[in-house]
């Protein structure tokens, strides 16, 4: 199918959404470009949202995927209506975001940026006491500002509507039809306006997702506010002298567990199931006051204790943390919605996490992980515009792309397996790039240059860097522990 838009739409004004706009733009090809994004400001999840109040909201809901549902709109509309917890509440809507006061990229700046669009050399003290001068790290605000200023360096402020949730798109007479709600001045404010495409560039680091554990649920009425997930982590005061649990062997789990270790009760627990990730391996939790845990296997609301698949177990703890991930969700789009949820943390029915199988107006950026991010978002984001504008290489027959999501679900299973680009990095970039093919002459489409195996090696020093982090802070552990034995 032939897809030539006039009219596109873009939900999400974060990384994905800013190069999905500026990969439009400068393809010359359409006539409407709106961007709408429920943040009140540019950044997407980004933004740091301290004031909201942290909390996990119907954990069963959670647990079951039955949380972050679709609002129904007013019968009749334009509408105004009053604001509402059901409507604007932040955490039912999962609007809060998952930053830390201390939170730093994790991937060096040159494979973070976009190729017009360097990161500045910005750092901050936290990332010069850890790794020098040299350390490719950047604090969130950094970030953000970055991608502020992607938007305001093309002059794409304009597109964007913000404090503007997308609360419905369906397919109507051949157009996507957004049911649309802003609030402001102490209202809500309902319209639709009609698009030819969507690009959905919200990310997936919205909706927690924990595993299932028995007595999970029990544990957690009977002992409201113990167990927490690390969107909701904010700084490690909360945590002085207390006795914790942190679940998970990625980043989120790393960084939790290093951000506690100095105020926390020692020793910090780790519970991991199976293998950390391997291009870490087993680094960020050898630090003395880390003990490793085997996972949870069952919770015990009548005494509180804490029991791991070793046999051994845990009593008086003070929290539980999970850093278990996310899991996608887009509840204005039902049929989508109804896919991931009868899929395991993935999006169903997608082509290369890029075009929807059944309707090739649909696409996505940035539903993907893995590393190289944001960088692959460019990527995507070029061959996405070349293709909503009639210019890019024709997909594969449906046959082909149904057959590349069932060999990928039998070979990778679900959730970050499924997912992510990992290993195949070149691979991936350049089928985005074969099918975006180059700029139309006389136009200003971005360039993308062939896959680079230099690349490659930034990753790798990328990772050695935090690896030699951990291993500094451990030796300091190390070798303080050593003093103090020696003088007792």
């Amino acid at each position: 199918m032939t897809v030539k838009a006039r009219r596109v739409a873009v939900i999400g004004a974060g990384p994905a959404g800013a190069i999905a706009t500026d990969a439009l733009v400068k393809e010359q090809a359409f006539e409407t470009i709106r961007v709408f994004d429920r943040r009140p400001g540019i950044g997407g999840t980004w933004i740091y949202t301290p004031h909201l109040p942290t909390a996990i909201p119907w954990l069963s809901d959670l647990v079951s995927g039955k949380a972050d549902v679709a609002v129904p709109p007013p019968s009749q509309l334009p509408a105004v209506t009053p604001i509402s917890e059901e409507v604007n509440g932040h955490q039912r809507r999962f609007s809060d975001t998952a930053l830390h006061e201390h939170l730093h990229s994790n991937i060096t700046p040159e494979l973070m940026a976009y190729t017009q669009e360097p990161f500045p050399g910005t750092l901050s003290a936290r990332t010069l006491a850890d790794y020098g001068p040299g350390a490719p790290f950047r604090h969130h605000s950094t970030i953000r500002e970055w991608v502020e200023g992607i938007f305001s360096r093309g002059g794409h402020e304009k597109l964007v509507e913000l404090s503007t949730t997308v609360e419905r798109a369906e397919k109507v007479g051949g157009e996507w039809v957004l049911t649309l709600r802003k609030e402001a001045r102490g209202r809500n404010y309902w319209w639709r306006e009609t698009f030819d495409a969507l690009v959905v560039a919200t990310g997936h680091y919205n909706v927690p997702w924990f595993p299932s554990v028995p007595g999970l649920l029990e544990y957690d009425q009977r002992f409201p506010g113990r167990i927490l997930h690390s969107k909701h982590f904010r700084s490690a005061a909360k945590f002085k002298g207390k006795r914790v649990v942190v679940v998970g062997a990625s980043i989120s789990a790393h960084e939790v567990v290093h951000e506690i270790l100095s105020v926390a009760q020692t020793p910090v627990y780790a519970s991991i199931r199976g293998e950390p990730i391997p291009a870490f391996g087993w680094e960020p939790f050898l630090h003395p006051d880390i003990v490793v845990k085997k996972e949870i296997t069952r919770l015990d609301s009548e005494t509180g204790r804490v029991h791991f698949a070793d046999g051994s177990s845990l009593d008086d703890v003070d929290h539980i943390i999970f850093g278990t991930g996310y899991t996608f969700s887009v509840p204005y789009l039902a049929h989508v919605q109804e896919r991931i949820s009868n899929a395991y943390r993935r999006l169903p029915g997608v082509y290369q996490h890029t075009w929807d199988i059944e309707d090739p107006t649909l696409t996505f950026v940035g539903m993907l992980g893995g590393g190289f991010t944001f960088r692959i978002y460019e990527w995507q984001a070029v061959a996405v515009a070349r293709h909503l504008a009639g210019r890019a290489k024709a997909l594969p027959p449906i046959p082909e792309q149904l057959e590349w999501e069932r060999k990928r679900v039998a070979e990778r299973g679900g959730g970050k397996d499924y997912y992510s680009i990992a290993p195949d990095y070149g691979a991936f970039f350049e089928l985005l790039r074969d099918i975006a093919g180059e700029p139309a002459p006389g136009t200003t489409g971005r360039v993308l240059p062939p896959f680079d195996d230099k690349w490659l090696e930034l990753w790798t020093g990328m990772v050695t860097h935090k690896i030699e982090g951990f291993q500094r802070k451990r030796k300091r552990a190390e070798e303080a522990k050593g003093i103090l034995k020696a003088r007792l």
